[in-house]
């Protein structure tokens, strides 16, 4: 018989390491270290007897979405040992794991998905895409001149957060699938581990664009075997997204350069002379799991006015499978349940793909997972939905 509960405090450290275990690994953290960004009681254990054959965790972190932000429970740390696939462990910790986000008042819950074919039986779509980028650098001319108006300098590691924090606020402002908090965690954890401080082989190296006194963009980069890998790179201006990207391509002594995490909407294709030598390589981003539809619908910006009632499919949370108005006035959404005929009919984790913006509901029709019952209904959800930045998601939380 297994036992589903939270994780005890002295379960902690053998919860951990059956959880990377589980994934092929070892632990390569200290488990102290990592004891204070775990909250216990957020934190799910399977238990056949005493052996520990399954794990779960949510963090309470913050995504924007359109017009606002969100709270939401950021899965993690999902596993189920070898020893026991495929006898609805995994089931058993999804169900738990939702019907406790729904008691805390999270309207929704995101993760990213080591294999992206589990999670969409549990109500959960892609809400977020980015492109990983390689092209050699005989190739990176730009289509017109480049002057460069700025400056552009290192910063040490320990400088990253005070230089970085100010320019990706603006660089994300109005871009939905973003998780704040997570960027301050990863230039902190970078800054403190050695190859990073050091630079060199393997290293990270910052550099930061200033023009006429202020701060317009950054970049984060490592070099190895003649390529450049840019980590990160925002900019607030063409300007400072034109001299970052310059700076990287004519770095010396590399013949190539990658990126790892791109938005699907970024300018740099549309800057290149042969943009067709850029190869663009798509993936899933973060996945979005609507856990409350009401709250979830009421709390984004939309682009026009309407109301559309959807019949929301889902046979995992029975709070959510039923109808639901949407009425947006001034910009500003309404939801609430409803006895009202449909005008589409969608499973839940269609509407977590079109929640902020990136797939329309008339695309996801063609795909057969929305129906129209209502003629122009498609035509006003996508119109009420759209956003001015497709959803992206530059760091895991």
């Amino acid at each position: 018989m297994l036992e589903l509960r939270n994780v005890t405090d002295n379960e902690f450290e053998p919860w951990l390491r059956a959880e990377s275990r589980a994934h092929g690994n070892r632990l390569a953290h200290d488990p102290e270290q990592l004891r204070p960004t775990f909250d216990l009681d957020r934190s799910i254990i399977v238990l056949d007897g005493k052996q520990i054959v399954g794990g779960a965790h949510s963090h309470h972190v913050e995504l924007t979405i359109p017009g606002s932000s969100a709270p939401v429970a950021g899965v993690s740390n999902v596993a189920v040992q070898p020893t026991h696939r495929r006898r609805g462990v995994m089931t058993q910790m999804m169900l738990h794991q939702l019907e406790d986000v729904h008691r805390r008042g999270e309207p929704l819950a995101a993760l990213f998905a080591t294999e992206s074919a589990i999670y969409g039986r549990f109500g959960y779509g892609v809400g977020s895409h980015y492109e990983r980028w390689t092209i050699d650098r005989n190739h990176t001319a730009f289509a017109r001149q480049h002057r460069n108006k700025g400056r552009i300098f290192f910063v040490d590691p320990f400088e990253t957060t005070a230089r970085f924090s100010e320019i990706f606020n603006r660089c994300i402002a109005g871009r939905p699938g973003v998780f704040p908090a997570a960027a301050l965690r990863q230039w902190g954890q970078d800054s403190r581990l050695p190859e990073h401080h050091q630079g060199g082989r393997g290293g990270l190296f910052h550099v930061v664009y200033e023009e006429d006194g202020r701060f317009d963009g950054y970049a984060t980069y490592r070099t190895s075997n003649g390529t450049v890998t840019v980590n990160e790179l925002m900019g607030t201006s063409t300007d400072a997204v034109s001299a970052l990207w310059r700076f990287c391509f004519d770095t010396d002594l590399m013949h190539s350069m990658e990126a790892l995490k791109r938005p699907v909407d970024d300018p740099l294709p549309w800057l290149l002379a042969d943009p067709r030598r850029l190869q663009r390589m798509p993936r899933d981003g973060v996945w979005l799991r609507i856990v409350d539809v009401p709250d979830a619908l009421s709390r984004r910006a939309y682009s026009a006015d309407g109301l559309v009632v959807f019949n929301v499919l889902d046979d995992v949370c029975p709070w959510n499978d039923g109808r639901f108005q949407l009425e947006v006035s001034g910009g500003a959404g309404s939801a609430a349940p409803s006895e009202t005929p449909p005008d589409l009919s969608l499973t839940v984790s269609a509407l977590a793909s079109a929640y902020l913006g990136g797939a329309p509901f008339s695309t996801l029709a063609r795909a057969g997972v929305v129906e129209e019952k209502t003629p122009g209904a498609l035509f006003l959800a996508d119109r009420m939905f759209a956003v001015q930045l497709q959803p992206w998601t530059p760091h895991n939380f």
